[in-house]
């Protein structure tokens, strides 16, 4: 077995991280500056710069290779395609390539190369000179030529050596992609070559609006704070300027908690006026009417959505208008859950707009027509913004209460399986668990309380799902829900406590097997010890350096790095019950996304995309109703790893992607 590690330096006219991987790779002005090449089996290396000869015992390797492995191989594998075929190298199956990004996300490690490296303490790491010799040779000059100094380019070339072997050194000491990790990540490359149709001229549209009401948000600003604030983005200046003298001089210190970063008992004290500070003051009574519009104003320009039209009009292929490479396989690293980038749509507003509503605030905006509270319409623009082509419609399938199902199905319990069985008598499950909770609660408050207190959440995780469903209940009032939601389902409640001492068991005794339910916990020498979760269907979640601390499991916390210069140990986390309840039960609902999606993609479904349990298919109009039924029988089909699982899914028609 053969396998090649690459990497790619480039330079270009195009920003990269404006306009994502595949406008950058695609574009005329895009060219290779160098690639590294490492064969993992004997250790033979390759370096060679653009213009050269390409070695002939390096084009036998390649076409011998198994694999071909990058980080982020898409980027690599595109710049391939694109470009080096054009140089003489050989053309590759698309097959071969396998994601080191990829392999870290499933490893529980950062994706970016750095951190990962730094993660798992590597021999070798990223070499930090990169960027400076980015800077010179990968982007233009102010006459718009490039750089092409012999010495720096003999650096660039060292430079892209040095990460290859990085990659080989780190990737060497991980588990390895899985024949199905490698199925399901091909499955989503071929989704992201698909891509999704974006409605240009509504993100135009967008994109003047916003702007005209950012400078209105800006000019009413600066009328409240008399002219010391005039952008909504000057949050820092609000925060320094206006609000901390001013809350350092009230009665209470309730004002200065909200602003007040978390920090350890030596670290000196940090201020913030983010997104969650100031939702925290917003929900302060002490604070004055008039701040109070302040920072309502504040948030108003504050949106998301004017940077994801942004996204769209700066992602889309200049001559389909469709945006590639904006679904990212494990990007959920923890759970292995999809995520997305560029265009987020897993972040896009739910409650947005039907294709009729859609249209008529297009034609609205056409003719300058003013709009109501512009921010959260262009919010609620961001779904329809996302069409299929013409004579074609969406088919989108959603499962019904995935979590709902999956959580008392793992905990293979007497008392999980009456829960399954209002699932499969076609039952409301909201109606159910309130009435289980006793007289006096109704759906609303059986709804809430089964989303927010599976995994162990109490009254704050009560409160806040309930905000969401315009849903107002005192503490006190709150506490009753959460008890008689507890009584009502001891089998979940002792869940928590067969994953929590699984866990821990499997901790003391190093590469044994500990069962919880249908979740398996073994601990394993890699990464200074890691403790492996092994799901029905044999994928592994993987908690690295953990390590029994007061009574419980601890390990590193992989989305919280320290300082690049630190010699801090990395951020850990607890694995205490309800967490790891909520960590199987997605992951395994990820297993069937990950299913779902491989195997409509081998049977030639035009899957253009998926967010969280939904998938989307652009369909010809004349097989819509074919696909409908098509769809909800692949989706209600139970893979047979998860026998006994009730699955329940109605796929809608979309003129334009909404819920």
């Amino acid at each position: 077995m053969i396998v090649l590690a690459l990497d790619f330096e480039t330079k270009s006219r195009v920003n990269l991280l404006d306009c994502g991987t595949d406008v950058y790779a695609s574009d005329p002005t895009t060219d290779i500056l160098c690639c590294s090449f490492i064969n993992k089996h004997n250790g033979q290396e390759w370096l060679w710069f653009a213009g050269e000869e390409i070695p002939h015992d390096l084009i036998l390797a390649l076409n011998l290779a198994t694999e071909i492995e990058a980080h982020n191989a898409r980027f690599d594998q595109l710049i391939y395609e694109y470009i080096a075929v054009d140089y003489g190298f050989p053309v590759l199956p698309r097959i071969k390539w396998v994601c080191t990004a990829a392999q870290c996300r499933v490893n529980a490690l950062p994706a970016n190369l750095d951190d990962a490296t730094r993660a798992a303490n590597s021999k070798h790491r990223k070499d930090h000179t990169g960027k400076a010799l980015i800077r010179k040779l990968s982007i233009p000059q102010k006459d718009g030529t490039f750089n092409q100094d012999a010495a720096l380019m003999q650096q660039m070339g060292e430079y892209c050596m040095k990460d290859s072997r990085a990659m080989v050194s780190l990737t060497s000491s991980l588990r390895p992609l899985s024949d199905a990790d490698k199925r399901d990540w091909q499955a989503n490359e071929r989704i992201n070559d698909r891509g999704v149709l974006v409605d240009l001229e509504l993100a135009h549209l967008a994109q003047k609006y916003a702007a005209l009401e950012k400078e209105q948000l800006g000019a009413k600003l600066s009328k409240l704070t008399g002219g010391e604030i005039t952008k909504v983005t000057q949050t820092t200046r609000l925060l320094n300027d206006l609000l901390r003298p001013i809350f350092e001089l009230a009665e209470t210190t309730e004002l200065m908690d909200c602003i007040t970063k978390p920090r350890e008992a030596d670290q000196p004290v940090k201020y913030t006026l983010d997104k969650a500070a100031r939702t925290a003051l917003l929900d302060c009574e002490s604070l004055s009417d008039h701040y109070r519009e302040v920072i309502e104003t504040i948030n108003k320009g504050s949106a998301s959505s004017v940077s994801k039209f942004t996204a769209m009009i700066n992602r889309a292929d200049p001559e389909t208008g469709r945006v590639h490479g904006a679904f990212i396989f494990a990007g959920a690293s923890q759970t292995q859950r999809y995520t997305s980038k560029g265009l987020q749509l897993h972040n896009m507003r739910r409650d947005c707009y039907n294709a009729k509503e859609a249209q008529a605030i297009i034609h609205m905006m056409r003719n300058e027509e003013r709009l109501d509270d512009v921010m959260d319409t262009l919010a609620k623009l961001l779904r329809p913004a996302i069409i299929p082509a013409k004579g074609h419609k969406f088919v989108v399938g959603d499962w019904s209460a995935i979590e709902a199902r999956v959580l008392p199905w793992l905990s293979q319990s007497a008392g999980g399986e009456k829960t399954l069985d209002i699932f499969r008598r076609g039952e409301d499950i909201y109606i159910n668990t309130a009435a289980s909770m006793g007289k006096g609660y109704d759906r609303q408050i059986g709804k809430v309380a089964n989303l927010s207190l599976g995994f162990g959440g109490a009254v704050g995780a009560f409160q806040a799902m309930a905000k969401n469903y315009g849903l107002f209940l005192e503490d006190n009032i709150v506490q009753s829900v959460v008890n008689n939601w507890r009584a009502a389902n001891p089998w979940c409640v002792k869940f928590w406590g067969e994953l929590e001492r699984a866990a821990v068991r499997a901790v003391r005794k190093p590469e044994t097997v500990h069962m919880a339910g249908r979740i398996r916990y073994i601990y394993m020498p890699i990464l200074g010890g890691t403790l492996m979760c092994i799901l029905p269907n044999n994928t592994v979640i993987q908690y690295p350096y953990a390590r029994i601390e007061k009574g419980g499991v601890t390990c590193m916390k992989a989305s919280i790095k320290p300082k690049s210069d630190s010699t801090d140990e990395w951020p850990r986390m607890r694995l205490w019950g309800g967490f790891l309840a909520e960590n199987v039960t997605q992951a395994t609902a990820a297993c069937l996304m990950r299913e779902l999606l491989a195997d409509m993609v081998d049977d030639d479904f035009p899957v253009v995309g998926h967010v969280h349990d939904e998938v989307i298919l652009e369909v010809m109009d004349s097989e819509v109703e074919n696909t409908v039924i098509d769809c909800q029988t692949y989706m209600e089909t139970t893979p047979s790893w998860a026998n006994g699982l009730p699955l329940q899914a109605v796929p809608e028609i979309f003129e334009r992607y909404g819920k």
